[in-house]
């Protein structure tokens, strides 16, 4: 696999992009810049959930349910539910190792630490075999501060046994919010895992296709805008992508309701991808056709458009 870099564009209205638990579920942000933030497990839960929909088997982090609806823990799950087809008990270490680099795509990608163990008893000793993932994405932030949105409910049910008053509930959401994401596809790591060019392909098609299929109360109406995938002959990349673009627009950053309401900037970004020029085997973009109409004179003529549907 060539190493590659990409700025993944996208956004949504009245939506909370990535809740933090530790505060009511909140939208996350960032208290002294006043952008949002969603972290990259977000993003590559975003991704796992899309590959699920497909195909489940390719996927070894989700929930596992035994056969009365309890959750296993993750050594279970991996005895008894993922389908290796070894023997944990005769097999060694590599070999383990191998058939779920075979089997799970996330973690080819991602990397993890899997424990690994062949009997059901909890004190027996647990062994673990560790990956690390050539995919890697920072935490993604807007482009602008975000104005946030505090709702109030009744809900359906009583706060109690024998009690009249309905609970109630609160929400936060982001009215609406433009976010970039960074990502890197390390050439290196990906010999270690057999992270190959079409595993990279399946990441970035669910990458795209999975943020428009977030159909979740709190993240329905999120859409990719633009994707840039920038692939390199050696070792060398550009980096920082995600602060190389901003936006332009004539009104206040809380503001901020749509694509409409902005310009993007690519010029840092396209200024600093010609100094890396000889280093750079293609560029290529995948754009919604809305942000593209309102955009396309920013986009530089050397980036080569695909289609989606072509990864």
């Amino acid at each position: 696999m060539l190493k590659k870099e990409i700025l993944f564009l996208w956004d949504g209205e009245n939506f909370n992009p990535n809740g933090d638990m530790l505060n009511d579920n909140a939208p996350r942000m960032d208290e002294e810049t006043g952008l949002a933030e969603a972290t990259d497990v977000r993003i590559k839960r975003t991704i796992r959930d899309e590959i699920i929909r497909e195909n489940p088997d390719q996927i070894f982090i989700k929930t596992y349910e035994d056969k009365d609806g309890k959750i296993l823990d993750a050594k279970t799950a991996m005895r008894e539910e993922t389908k290796l087809n070894i023997d944990i008990k005769k097999a060694n270490k590599d070999e383990i190792m191998e058939a779920i680099l075979s089997n799970f795509i996330d973690i080819r990608a991602f990397g993890g630490v899997l424990p690994i163990s062949d009997n059901k008893e909890k004190e027996v000793k647990t062994k673990s075999v560790s990956f690390t993932g050539p995919v890697q994405f920072r935490i993604s932030k807007s482009l602008h501060k975000v104005s946030v949105k505090h709702i109030k409910g009744a809900g359906a049910f009583a706060s109690g046994s024998d009690k009249d008053a309905k609970t109630f509930r609160e929400e936060s959401f982001l009215d609406y919010a433009f976010f970039a994401t960074y990502g890197i596809f390390d050439n290196n790591n990906a010999k270690n895992t057999n992270f190959s060019e079409d595993d990279a392909k399946k990441i970035l098609k669910a990458l795209w296709n999975g943020t428009k299929n977030l159909t979740t109360r709190t993240k329905m109406g999120q859409i990719p805008r633009f994707l840039l995938i920038i692939s390199y002959k050696n070792n060398t990349f550009t980096g920082d992508l995600n602060n190389l673009v901003s936006i332009n627009s004539q009104k206040e950053d809380e503001a901020i309701r749509s694509i409409k309401d902005f310009k993007i900037n690519f010029s840092n970004l396209k200024e600093k991808l010609e100094l890396y020029k000889n280093d750079i085997e293609k560029i290529e973009f995948i754009s919604d056709f809305n942000f593209k109409n309102l955009n396309e004179d920013e986009f530089d003529k050397s980036w080569v458009e695909i289609d989606v549907n072509s990864l």
